[in-house]
């Protein structure tokens, strides 16, 4: 059984400012973009669903030259945790879309704030980045995700678009683990970009 309701029990998204990193060719451009998600989680044994804001300010050039390298970079808006419904989450995982033709090069994590002692990862797999961060978070902290800095390889022409992964509740963009003080145990928290409204976080055309 699903119940639907709406509320913004993730964090409300605020965005998150991030320095300009030059590509091969083209100026970066940068400008934080809101995806609006589909999420679910079982209260009381039963689906709830609600939807969450998340931003996203991804940095890439304009234009690139083909076969040149470019960076990108990926940084997110801060989540800040409801205690009432976020006493502790743990396992957040956020996937991307990396631009489709670009060949990656090379990845690694900088910044992000107030993460503790939570282990994060990056991983490109089938043209996704997925972001890990283990936690634990606690309820009424506000933390920021690391950034990822990825440079690619331009193929030999079209246009490079780069955006939230996720499909539907099988398929997530975002996915984190909340305790349930009602049963004492982590349930799973299940978002995906909501089809509806589809947003590009940046585009990239090669010359």
């Amino acid at each position: 059984m699903i119940r639907k309701t709406v509320a913004h029990r993730l964090a409300a998204a605020t965005a998150l400012a991030t320095a300009g990193v030059m590509a091969a060719s083209g100026s970066a451009v940068a400008a934080p973009a809101t995806v609006p998600f589909l999420c679910r989680v079982p209260e009381n044994g039963v689906w709830s669903e609600y939807g969450s804001n998340r931003v996203f300010d991804v940095t890439a050039p304009a234009t690139v030259a083909a076969h040149t390298k470019f960076t990108v970079t990926y940084a997110q808006g801060s989540f800040t945790l409801n205690p009432a419904y976020q006493k502790e989450v743990k396992d957040i995982a956020v996937r991307i879309n990396q631009p489709a033709g670009a060949r990656l090069v090379s990845l690694k994590l900088t910044g992000g704030s107030n993460l503790g002692t939570s282990t994060r990862s990056v991983l490109s797999v089938n043209n996704q980045l997925t972001l890990r961060a283990g936690g634990p978070f606690y309820g009424g902290t506000t933390f920021e995700l690391p950034v990822i800095e990825a440079v690619y390889t331009a193929p030999a022409g079209g246009t490079l678009v780069t955006s939230a992964a996720g499909t539907g509740f099988n398929d997530t963009g975002l996915s984190m683990k909340r305790l349930d003080t009602t049963i004492n145990a982590f349930t799973q928290v299940q978002c995906y970009p909501d089809p509806a409204t589809p947003v590009q976080l940046s585009s990239t055309a090669v010359q």
